[in-house]
């Protein structure tokens, strides 16, 4: 049997009310302790969110390994494998671009009175995934022109085919965790928006300072 008695908050703060739950819950414990044939538990929006905070700590520890592992596969692969034709270089760059993204949307979301939750802590993860993509990208159609080209005519080419797909697909992405951001769960909705801005500043880092560097790789 399971019974519901909800509770009208008022003006209550944040504060207040955790703390309200908080008692009910010791209460709930309490009682369960002495009851042999009823036990009691509650249902409280703090208790939830503890909760989900508790498992998305318990997978940090995957999740930076997995951000760990697409770094070196980045470094690794970056210039198709080749001692020749290596670009260790670019790919730091490329996970410094995910991390300036990072930094500098979050931080413009702080200083508009943004808040966070434990689910954010997935957005590095997040970003460098969608940032490897778009620079791969970038890389694979500079590679594709001519060597011979002049190393502007092989920009100009290479980020015409790489400018357009990138575009479309950061604009989808960002268009796609804004309107997230319109959802019930506040943690949700925030996690959306800094995503969306994520993507946004990941895609001006990747056409501003990936591809001035790849200027300095093709005429090296």
């Amino acid at each position: 049997m399971k019974l519901g008695f909800p509770y009208k908050l008022n003006n209550y703060t944040k504060n207040q009310t955790e703390v309200l739950e908080l008692e009910i819950q010791e209460l709930a414990t309490e009682f369960n302790n002495f009851s042999k044939y009823l036990d009691v538990y509650v249902f409280t929006g703090k208790g939830l969110s503890d909760a989900f905070s508790s498992d998305i700590r318990a997978d940090l520890k995957l999740v930076q390994l997995s951000v760990q592992i697409v770094a070196v596969y980045c470094i690794l692969f970056m210039g198709s494998f080749s001692p020749i034709h290596c670009r260790a270089a670019a790919a730091g760059i490329t996970l410094l671009c995910v991390c300036l993204a990072y930094t500098s949307s979050s931080g413009l979301l702080f200083y508009c009175g943004g808040k966070t939750a434990g689910i954010h802590n997935l957005l590095p993860f997040l970003l460098i995934g969608i940032g490897v993509d778009d620079m791969f990208v970038i890389s694979a159609a500079i590679d594709q022109t001519d060597p011979e080209s002049p190393v502007e005519e092989r920009m100009r080419e290479g980020m015409t085919h790489a400018g357009a797909s990138i575009t479309i697909t950061s604009f989808t992405n960002a268009v796609a965790f804004w309107l997230g951001y319109f959802g019930s769960l506040d943690a949700l909705s925030s996690f959306c928006l800094f995503a969306g801005f994520g993507v946004v500043f990941l895609y001006l880092t990747s056409i501003t300072m990936f591809a001035a560097f790849m200027v300095w790789d093709i005429d090296r």
